[in-house]
């Protein structure tokens, strides 16, 4: 008879009563722990087989999400696809305050541009997608076009932290966008927004197009205008050729050698860590000319012109003095330092940028005046 080389025929003189009763104890010993451990073998087995059908997903979040945030910044005006006549780069921080300062029919307001319709202010507000986008953001980049004043062209890039895949993910699920190619559309009007990449989310009033056009224009306005490595907080440049600066009574007719001006704003440290529109604000206007030769003839004018844009200023809600003046140095004519809240701040360029019941922006609306036509 064969006996298998692994299990041998068991016999009497094999092992001794005692010892076959201490073997049955150990075999029954261990099918017991056997079937205790099974439950907690099988969770683990669980927990490894989700974990590697969610690796690739993350893997994936990951990648996209590893753009070194300072590289993602620096680039941040070359994602622009037209040539801005008004040109804003806005920090994290006064994102989040200006967001603060916003009130329902304020959104209202700004969303009918996007929309294309006259804003009903008995909807219901939805905030999230607005305070996730701009708490996740570390800096925003924002572009006008005022060639159309009947359309102006808008386009805004945040940078911060949106991983491409779950920003995608989290559009994707949104009841409010539907998926398009080359991005997403806001089911109630005209924004859309490009495929988030590299740390950046990229929308605009116009459809993606495929391949995207590039345009260094943007880019070279923010290099023009010093706010490409700028420490201020906010910073608003209108070019001298924007349809906003010809249509200023104060500059009708008149010709002079200078590129735009330029708001700077810097945030006081003393200020809520969290977005709050009392949170204070160092202003300053500049008068950018085309060299140092030009300020230094232009100079008793640019100082008389001064006065008159700063009196018109004052009329939007810009606590200027009387008596402010602007100093030269280089080709840059400044003023002094002006102390603004955030909500200060924000209503005056909504008063800037007065919009009617289409959305559209009409220009020289004072402070005090209906900014919103609501129906």
């Amino acid at each position: 008879m064969m006996i298998h080389p692994l299990k041998r025929e068991s016999t009497k003189s094999d092992a001794s009563p005692s010892m076959r009763a201490h073997a049955r104890a150990d075999d029954v010993r261990a099918t017991h722990d056997v079937r205790a451990y099974a439950p907690i073998r099988a969770g683990m087995y669980a927990r490894v087989g989700l974990l590697a059908a969610l690796l690739p997903a993350l893997l994936l979040a990951a990648s996209c999400a590893s753009v070194p945030r300072d590289t993602t910044i620096a680039g941040l005006f070359n994602h622009f696809e037209r040539t801005p006549q008004i040109l804003v780069r806005a920090k994290g921080a006064f994102l989040r305050d200006m967001a603060a300062s916003f009130d329902d029919s304020t959104i209202i307001a700004l969303a009918s541009i996007a929309s294309n319709q006259q804003p009903v202010s008995a909807q219901p507000i939805d905030r999230d997608r607005l305070d996730t986008t701009l708490a996740r953001a570390d800096i925003a980049g924002i572009g006008i076009s005022l060639e159309n004043k009947a359309n102006p062209a808008i386009e805004a890039v945040f940078a911060g932290d949106f991983p491409g895949f779950l920003t995608s993910i989290s559009f994707f699920f949104d009841k409010n966008w539907n998926r398009i190619p080359g991005g997403y559309a806001l089911r109630s009007g005209k924004l859309y927004m490009r495929d988030p990449s590299g740390g950046t989310l990229h929308f605009a009033t116009w459809a993606p197009q495929i391949p995207p056009p590039v345009s260094v224009s943007a880019a070279a306005i923010a290099d023009r205008a010093g706010m490409q490595r700028d420490d201020n907080d906010l910073g608003i440049y209108l070019d001298a050729q924007s349809a906003l600066i010809a249509q200023l009574p104060l500059f009708d007719g008149v010709t002079l050698p200078f590129d735009g001006i330029i708001l700077r704003a810097k945030r006081d440290l003393r200020s809520p860590s969290r977005g709050s529109p009392d949170a204070l604000y160092s202003a300053r206007f500049e008068i950018q000319m085309k060299d140092e030769q030009s300020a230094k003839t232009y100079k008793p004018i640019m100082r008389f012109m001064w006065v008159l844009l700063s009196s018109k200023l004052t009329e939007y809600g810009i606590p200027l003095s009387p008596d402010a003046n602007i100093d030269q140095s280089g080709s840059i004519f400044t003023t002094q330092p002006i102390a603004m809240t955030a909500r200060q701040m924000v209503d005056a360029l909504l008063s800037l940028s007065k919009l009617d019941s289409s959305g559209n922006l009409l220009f020289g609306a004072p402070q005090g005046a209906s900014r919103t036509v609501l129906n």
